[in-house]
């Protein structure tokens, strides 16, 4: 997994905020390796010298997830956001991110971090990461990760677009438009595809088979979650959840549910069974990643079912 972590501080009260660590790509890695503890999960970044960053090292111990990917620049240190959520459980975010330490992750990337990631089963990026970087780091990720998949590493890409982190609409679709073709699996939302002027799942399953994915799949909100493969669809209705209490990182523990489930051996229809069933899950709990033992209870059921 690979993007940004920072700092969240969520509020609970009108005046007092929870402190943690989000990014939607470590998220992803959090909620991957709590639903499949066998698997190896390694969130790769760069975080300060600073005693926050620090606490995320503890933090990503603390979770299973190795820290052999995570460089270190001394000059910068760990953005941060605030996220404030409605009665509705919609966000509203401040961040504070401007010269964070992970938009130098290709300038502090080492070779042997490079070569080690030739060995991966699997690599996960978003739009967020691409956004973050300035044009020449993007270009050299974006090459990486197409030697890597040409390597035969599978590449999954969610573009999770978010206007406010780009320069112009223009930038953004060319750097989204590429990782479109660099991975051969595609997480994307239906709402992402306004940046491209495409509104219905037939236009966008018609122009992403251009870039030649092995996996698609389209989440349209809480109405349906769409699948595709080079022969096969799916279509897996989605119950709406009554009681969201917060959205934030519903959409990043599905990918990373997914993901794992695809790695774990499930086919494409079970594992965005799986996937949803988190997704779901998470909007009952504020805050980007619930509680590990309410998470540890919730999965054990859901599996014992």
């Amino acid at each position: 997994m690979i993007g940004e972590c920072m700092m969240e501080l969520s509020q609970y009260d009108q005046d007092k905020f929870y402190k943690s660590f989000a990014g939607d790509t470590y998220n992803s890695s959090v909620y991957m390796k709590r639903a499949f503890e066998h698997l190896d999960v390694n969130f790769m970044s760069c975080i300060g010298s600073d005693a926050v960053s620090a606490q995320l090292l503890d933090t990503l111990h603390h979770e299973g997830l190795d820290n052999r990917f995570i460089e270190v620049d001394a000059k910068r240190i760990m953005g941060t956001y605030m996220v404030q959520t409605d009665e509705q459980g919609e966000r509203s975010f401040l961040y504070w991110r401007s010269d964070s330490a992970a938009k130098q992750l290709m300038k502090n990337l080492s070779v042997d971090a490079e070569q080690a990631l030739e060995k991966s089963q699997l690599i996960f990026f978003s739009g967020i990461t691409l956004a973050i970087l300035d044009d020449i780091d993007r270009a050299k990720l974006l090459h990486m990760l197409c030697r890597l998949r040409n390597k035969g590493v599978n590449i999954a890409f969610d573009p999770n677009y978010r206007p406010s982190l780009w320069k112009t609409p223009k930038v953004a679709k060319s750097a989204i438009g590429q990782g479109f073709q660099v991975a051969n699996i595609l997480l994307p939302g239906i709402e992402d595809f306004e940046l491209f002027e495409l509104r219905q799942p037939e236009q966008i399953v018609k122009f992403l088979r251009t870039c030649g994915f092995d996996e698609l799949i389209i989440k349209d909100g809480s109405k349906s979650i769409l699948g595709y493969s080079k022969d096969v669809s799916y279509e897996v209705q989605v119950a709406p959840n009554p009681k969201v209490v917060d959205t934030t990182s519903a959409g990043d523990a599905f990918a990373g549910v997914y993901l794992g489930a695809r790695i774990a051996g499930f086919d494409i229809k079970r594992a965005i069974e799986q996937a949803a069933a988190v997704a779901k899950e998470v909007t009952n709990h504020r805050g980007a990643i619930m509680p590990h033992e309410k998470f540890k209870c919730f999965w054990n059921e859901y599996k014992a079912a």
